[in-house]
């Protein structure tokens, strides 16, 4: 029985010295595994903030892009407004110098100073068409104002073509062809006096 206790006692002096070694590896892997864990949560919060941050700024450049839009459509509608508003008076007013030699366009057809005054009201046209359409090239065109600039752009270029065919028709002494442009004109002037 002594030795049954001896041996008893030596088995547990073996195992206690083999379990304190083990012990102290599982405290050391124990505390280097808090350690990076530590480090794991600071690193997931400062990506976090990272994350917070750029988000702000990003939402800073959505803002800043919308911003830029409004003051872009705002620029283009002051401009817009300025050029179609020049362009629609000012072929009023040529259409009105028209107007006060219809009467010889259709009845002297040999009238110097009808033809001369035909190519000055044919230029005219063609400056203010072009003026309206310099003043609009190159222009980022908002989506509420496209087909008004369409619109416009056809109307701009259909009364310059009618001048360029009356002037043309009265040179050549057509009276079919004058008249044709005259009705023309009277369709593009009513589609004029519709624009406010």
């Amino acid at each position: 029985m002594r030795k049954t206790i001896i041996a008893i006692m030596a088995s547990s002096v073996v195992l206690s010295a083999c379990g304190n070694d083990k012990v102290q590896q599982l405290e050391e892997k124990k505390s280097t595994l808090k350690s990076d864990n530590r480090k794991h949560k600071q690193e997931v919060l400062d990506l976090e903030d990272k994350n917070k941050t750029y988000k702000q700024k990003e939402s800073s450049i959505e803002s800043s892009i919308k911003q830029t839009k409004k003051q872009s459509t705002k620029q283009f509608t002051t401009q817009y407004l300025k050029s179609s508003t020049r362009f629609v008076n000012e072929t009023k007013t040529n259409i009105s110098s028209y107007n006060k030699i219809k009467k010889d366009v259709t009845t002297k057809f040999n009238d110097e100073d009808t033809k001369s005054e035909l190519d000055n009201i044919y230029n005219d046209q063609k400056t203010i068409t072009n003026k309206y359409k310099d003043e609009m090239k190159g222009k980022s065109i908002p989506e509420d104002y496209k087909d008004l600039h369409k619109s416009m752009l056809k109307l701009s270029n259909g009364i310059e073509k009618v001048f360029k065919d009356l002037n043309e028709a009265y040179n050549k002494k057509d009276k079919k062809a004058v008249e044709k442009s005259i009705n023309l004109l009277n369709n593009l002037d009513k589609e004029i006096g519709q624009i406010k």
